[in-house]
């Protein structure tokens, strides 16, 4: 369920993109033509979800469990997209603690999904993995909540470490999640389907984010307690535990083609698909690299408190319920390769706001466009990449994706550690500065 790890914007670089051009026809996307629709009529007749149709009953189930499943991490998600950076900043991490909490499950995630097809085959199931994995991150979000009550010098490295091994065990997990959902979900309808769904999704970490931003409402940045973030990351990681029960419940359809041998070092996946993925891994890393500061921006430099993050992260969820219809409608009539163009020139142009301005109401405002850019970006990026990968081996595509956007990200997020001593002040903040180069790189790269 899962991308710039800042208020304003947030793409999924564990959702790897396909060819933005004219992909070869897939038989996800030729609806009546899939052999599985031809099955549902002997299943016990037409079932619907949300006004689209899905298949038989034991399908709409199965998707009925992942949108309670999805509700669920989205509150997950919420709390930890406000807290997990103001918690390292209230234990003194460095930038550099910064920079590897964001970096880090990115890199050994996208190794892990690349070699994993090799080592674990799906003919053994996709579900025992997917919840292995919501089951560590789940445990480990919980120590994360414990580790503020180590000494001093080891709260920071022990929160950065337990952090980022939660964002790392669903990394692992990713690519499975990915195809499992594919063969549940029609290609035909699919991007209307998650269109629906993103609004309760939506909803949710709307509902977590400003809920917590109201009950810490009273702290500054310099004065909370860690009970706080023990409160708030022990009910993040309750929330992952009843995602994990709804995931155990969804039923898993058995694969619809034999996946063939994979090699890691021999897999070649076509120029096309490769050159994307190289495009789609330098233009998130740009988004990357500045990704975990503007939260500490907001705190350390401009001295705003928790609410002003869950306001923040509020109006962003705000634009992207907005537009979920919009992008969903426009995906399904002309394909997710040119929505992707559009939202991708539009997210390119989120840093600007922070770059001329500190005023909160113009940084509010820019939040509401960035929720709207994102929320088209992510949903042309994951319908492009389930209609443009080869079926039969969509795990060896999705698992290559993964790993050039894994390095890619890590090599522009770690760097980003180490330019906010390093920059020049072009502007009030020296932070402002990375803002500026992340802009403009995205801009070249859109």
């Amino acid at each position: 369920m899962h991308r710039d790890r800042d208020p304003a914007a947030r793409p999924r670089a564990d959702i790897p993109s396909a060819p933005s051009g004219n992909a070869a026809p897939s038989p996800d996307r030729e609806g009546s033509r899939d052999p599985r629709a031809r099955s549902h009529a002997d299943e016990g007749g037409k079932t619907h979800l949300g006004g689209i149709y899905v298949g038989p009953p034991k399908i709409r189930r199965a998707l009925l469990n992942s949108l309670l499943d999805g509700i669920a991490a989205n509150g997950m998600i919420a709390l930890n997209d406000t807290f997990a950076v103001a918690g390292a900043v209230a234990l003194r991490a460095s930038s550099v603690g910064l920079a590897l909490m964001n970096a880090l499950p990115g890199l050994l995630g996208s190794i892990g999904n690349y070699l994993s097809p090799a080592l674990i085959h799906p003919s053994h199931g996709r579900k025992p993995i997917v919840l292995a994995g919501v089951a560590g991150q789940s445990l480990l979000l919980f120590l994360a909540a414990l580790s503020g009550f180590l000494p001093a010098a080891l709260a920071p490295w022990a929160f950065v470490a337990c952090y980022a091994g939660a964002s790392l065990s669903t990394n692992l997990t990713s690519p499975y999640w990915v195809g499992w959902m594919g063969e549940l979900m029609p290609g035909a309808a699919r991007g209307r389907h998650f269109a629906w769904r993103s609004v309760f999704f939506s909803s949710m970490y709307l509902s977590c984010s400003l809920t917590a931003g109201l009950l810490s409402i009273r702290f500054g940045s310099s004065q909370a307690p860690w009970m706080l973030f023990f409160g708030v990351f022990s009910a993040s990681a309750a929330l992952r535990g009843i995602s994990c029960g709804f995931l155990a419940r969804q039923y898993e359809p058995p694969p619809r083609t034999a996946p063939g041998p994979f090699s890691p070092w021999r897999f070649r996946p076509g120029r096309d698909f490769a050159r994307y993925s190289l495009a789609t891994g330098l233009y998130q890393g740009s988004a990357s690299m500045s990704g975990p500061f503007f939260a500490v921006w907001y705190l350390r430099d401009l001295h705003y408190d928790y609410l002003f993050i869950a306001v923040a992260l509020s109006l962003t969820v705000l634009g992207s319920i907005s537009f979920a219809g919009f992008w969903g409608r426009l995906s399904d009539a002309y394909g997710p390769g040119r929505v992707l163009a559009v939202s991708a020139l539009m997210a390119a142009l989120i840093p600007i706001p922070y770059v001329l301005t500190g005023n909160r109401f113009a940084l509010w405002a820019g939040c509401i466009y960035s929720g709207a850019s994102w929320s088209g970006y992510n949903l042309a990026n994951f319908n492009q990449m389930l209609a443009a990968a080869d079926r039969r081996h969509r795990g060896h595509f999705l698992a290559f994706a993964s790993l050039v956007v894994g390095l890619l990200g890590c090599a522009f997020a770690l760097p980003g550690g180490f330019p906010p001593t390093g920059v020049p002040v072009l502007f009030d903040w020296r932070l402002q500065s990375l803002f500026l180069l992340s802009a403009a790189l995205r801009l070249i790269l859109a």
